[in-house]
C-alpha cells in the first residue's frame, strides 16, 4: 500500500470514511459550500442545512466517484450534487408559507448548466479555495518563502524577477521553489483541482 501522505486527499477519502482524511475533506468542503451558498444570498440557516446534506451525500457515494480524465470531474460531480441539495431544499421549502431569501431552483438550474455564469464562478471558486486551503496543509512541509513564491508567481501571476529581487533570491531559486510547492500540491490535490 502506498504511502498515505502521498496519497492525494481524495484518493484517502475513498479508501476510507473515516479518521483524519475524512476530517480534513469535510472541513474543506464544507468550508466551500457553506462560502459559496453565502454568496449566493442563501439565508445561514438554510446554507447550513443544504451543506449538511451535500456533505451527507458526498460521504454516501465517495468510494463510488470514478474520475472519468475530464478537467474538472470532481468539481462537476460536486456541483451536481450541490444543485440536486439546493433543488431539494428548494421544493421542501415552497410547500412551506413563503420563505425569504434567493430563488434556490433557479440557481440549482444554472449550477446545472456546465456553461452558465453560474457554474464557471462555481469552478473558479472551487479552484482557488481548494489550492488555498491544500496550500495551507503542505506549507508545514515546505519553507513559508517557497510558498510565498508559489502564492506571488503561480497564483497571483507576479513576474518571476521581481519576486525574486523583491525576496533575495536568483530566478533559477524561484522557479525551484515554485516547482516543489506545484509537486507538493500535484500530490494532495490530483484529482480535486486538475489545472495546475
Amino acid at each position: 500500500m502506498s504511502d498515505p501522505t502521498r496519497l492525494s486527499i481524495l484518493a484517502r477519502v475513498q479508501e476510507t470514511t473515516v479518521g483524519d482524511s475524512w476530517v480534513e475533506f469535510s472541513e474543506l468542503y464544507e468550508g466551500l459550500i457553506h462560502r459559496w451558498l453565502d454568496r449566493q444570498g442563501v439565508l445561514t440557516q438554510d446554507a447550513d442545512d443544504i451543506r449538511q446534506e451535500v456533505m451527507t451525500i458526498v460521504l454516501r457515494l465517495i468510494g463510488k466517484f470514478e474520475h472519468n480524465g475530464r478537467t474538472g470531474a470532481f468539481r462537476a460531480w460536486l456541483r451536481s450534487i450541490t444543485a440536486n441539495c439546493l433543488r431539494d431544499f428548494w421544493r421542501t421549502r415552497k410547500r412551506q408559507a413563503d420563505q425569504a431569501g434567493p430563488d434556490l431552483d433557479a440557481i440549482a438550474s444554472q449550477l446545472e448548466d456546465e456553461t452558465s455564469s453560474q457554474s464557471l464562478i462555481w469552478n473558479a471558486e472551487h479552484d482557488r479555495y481548494v489550492i488555498n486551503h491544500l496550500l495551507q496543509e503542505i506549507g508545514q512541509r515546505l519553507t513559508p518563502k517557497s510558498v510565498t513564491v508559489f502564492r506571488r508567481v503561480a497564483i497571483a501571476e507576479e513576474d518571476a524577477q521581481s519576486v525574486a529581487d523583491d525576496l533575495g533570491m536568483t530566478l533559477g531559486a524561484v522557479r525551484v521553489a515554485q516547482h516543489r510547492v506545484l509537486k507538493a500540491l500535484k500530490e494532495v490535490a490530483s484529482g480535486l483541482v486538475d489545472e495546475m
